[in-house]
């Protein structure tokens, strides 16, 4: 990662075009990931972006990219602002169209993320990630046999996902529809690192300590403590252990940073359950 320029070129500055170098290296920052921090990131599209020259598809890329970093900073109304202003140079920008979908996801407005996320795959039918993302909507409203439908498709277009398998699975198994072989068929093909371990504990084959250790190594521990303890409460609805499923997604509500999917899951499920959260 490297440290970005504090203070804006005074061309950027006067809305003139950027020297092409320093523009080269602000696309890096705002695109890349070479910045040292998401501020950095920020900065540096919103120096490109005042660059009058700008052509409108690097306006779109670099639209999208900064609205990427809103939503990750847990900021849905810019992230949308960004997104609808890629839309109006790019109506059909399936990635836009799934960041803004997750944008309203996260501000609670599931039925315009589900339209956006209808809108991506009926452009790209291949794209799984938008996929993902209307089948959990589908899994929030309890609609489970719709939810399976889409995590099946979004796994048949990204074989070896880990997530996808897990989701799959578990909204069938909702739905009413056990299907422990193509549990094992699915993780035949998970790639090996997380989740995989978290696979193999719903097999049987790996217990829930060793699966939990699996999660708490390496540098996304914290990620993979919350969605291993959130897929324990999924486990335990199937096997109708309601207050150990309570228990689980209580830990899970409490190291769950807001802007993981598993946390609003989390909060949807335990309401489901009867129970309040904050």
């Amino acid at each position: 990662m490297r440290f970005a320029l504090l203070a804006a070129p005074l061309a950027a500055a006067l809305g003139c075009a950027l020297p092409a170098k320093a523009q080269d290296r602000d696309w890096r920052l705002c695109t890349a990931g070479e910045a040292a921090t998401i501020d950095d990131a920020v900065t540096a599209c919103s120096r490109l972006l005042s660059a009058k020259t700008l052509k409108p598809a690097d306006r779109a890329a670099i639209l999208l990219s900064r609205g990427g970093i809103y939503l990750h900073l847990g900021q849905p109304d810019r992230a949308i602002a960004d997104q609808n202003a890629a839309l109006k140079i790019e109506p059909e920008n399936v990635v836009a169209l799934n960041r803004r979908g997750e944008a309203y996801g996260r501000k609670g407005e599931f039925e315009r993320a589900f339209a956006d996320y209808s809108e991506a795959v009926r452009l790209n039918p291949r794209y799984p990630l938008a996929f993902r993302n209307r089948a959990r909507v589908h899994f929030y409203r309890g609609n489970f046999d719709a939810a399976a439908e889409d995590f099946r498709t979004a796994e048949e277009a990204d074989p070896g996902n880990g997530y996808s398998l897990l989701w799959r699975y578990v909204a069938e198994a909702r739905a009413g529809t056990v299907d422990r072989a193509g549990l094992y068929r699915g993780a035949a093909l998970v790639r090996e690192g997380w989740p995989k371990p978290l696979v193999l504990h719903f097999l049987g084959t790996v217990g829930e300590a060793e699966m939990l250790a699996a999660a708490a190594a390496g540098a996304d521990a914290a990620e993979h403590a919350c969605e291993a303890r959130f897929f324990l409460g999924q486990k335990h609805i199937l096997e109708s252990a309601t207050e150990a499923a309570i228990a689980s997604l209580r830990q899970a509500l409490a190291i769950c940073h807001g802007q993981m999917v598993e946390a609003r899951a989390t909060r949807v499920e335990l309401k489901r359950l009867g129970v309040a959260t904050p």
